[in-house]
């Protein structure tokens, strides 16, 4: 019973926000891919900065690299035979960091329209009349805002690099290296787990786009994000003429570089399907848990008490 449950909620919220859980991603792979496709063919020219070599993480990307006609740059070694696995390796590590950007920003339009939409539309009154409770019904929508983030990276980023791996060794004319470029794919793996390690500490920013979903009676989006706008200029105007301090603008840098000091990457030999990322989650990550649970507790109480429902 309960998995049937979950499986009808996850139903709804597939036909719900399909468009953006599809049509919005396949278009960024559409566009990503061609700009990859078009680099590749191309042919650039990687410039040396001020005249010095240009000095790589790992020596073995040297066998992938060649000096240009002027002796002062570098292009790719189509020669070698694992240059498709090269690129699609170098592709796969900045998809990541690009596709987790477009699926943190998916999630919160999600996340700012889930609980307002079937307000707006009356459909709360429809599902009222289901045995889910708005606990259950919000904890859903809070699973799949978490679960979007890596899954909507992982598609992306996998969805983007088949199809620059076909048109390349069709361009290339070389399809002997299909097999060997095969051994990128894993790197997918390791950046499925680095985007679920960035979850938690994304969570509390999510639950703060529901609290203005479930709240907002026009645009919760605009609410979501010009609160906190606010309040930063608020808090660095009182600052610079008064000399009163509220520590919005702290707290926020603090949470900016907790992200960052506990997500650690080591980027070795990607070709062969080196990357792992460090998770040091420190207690600044049960913070934000409590805090999460704080607004889900809000959110609920809305849900339930809202007058206009």
């Amino acid at each position: 019973m309960f998995a049937k449950r979950v499986t009808v909620q996850l139903k709804r919220e597939y036909w719900e926000h399909r468009s953006l859980f599809i049509l919005l991603p396949l278009v960024c792979v559409l566009l990503v891919t061609g700009f990859w496709v078009l680099a590749v063919i191309s042919d650039p020219t990687i410039n040396q900065a001020n005249g010095s070599g240009i000095k790589l993480a790992d020596p073995h990307f040297q066998e992938f690299l060649k000096l240009d006609e002027t002796g002062s740059g570098y292009k790719i070694n189509f020669a070698s035979n694992q240059v498709v696995g090269f690129i699609l390796a170098l592709q796969q590590f900045m998809g990541w960091w690009f596709f987790s950007v477009v699926s943190v920003f998916l999630t919160l339009y999600y996340s700012t329209s889930c609980l307002f939409s079937d307000r707006k539309s009356r459909d709360i009154l429809f599902w009222r009349s289901m045995p889910v409770s708005e606990h259950f019904n919000v904890l859903i929508k809070l699973v799949v805002a978490a679960a979007s983030v890596p899954l909507l990276t992982l598609l992306m980023n996998a969805l983007t690099s088949l199809v620059l791996l076909l048109v390349v060794c069709v361009w290339l004319g070389d399809f002997g290296q299909f097999v060997t470029a095969l051994r990128a794919l894993p790197l997918l793996g390791n950046y499925l787990l680095g985007s679920m390690g960035l979850v938690p500490l994304i969570l509390p920013v999510f639950a703060w786009a529901m609290l203005a979903s479930a709240y907002a009676k026009k645009s919760p989006f605009l609410g979501a994000t010009f609160i906190p706008l606010i309040l930063l200029v608020a808090d660095r105007f009182l600052n610079k003429f008064m000399g009163i301090n509220i520590h919005i603008y702290e707290l926020l840098k603090t949470y900016l570089n907790t992200i960052g000091d506990v997500m650690q990457m080591s980027f070795g030999d990607a070709s062969n399907g080196y990357v792992s990322f460090t998770f040091n989650y420190s207690a600044e990550v049960a913070i934000y848990s409590l805090i999460v649970a704080v607004l889900l507790a809000v959110i609920i109480w809305l849900r339930n008490n809202r007058y206009e429902i």
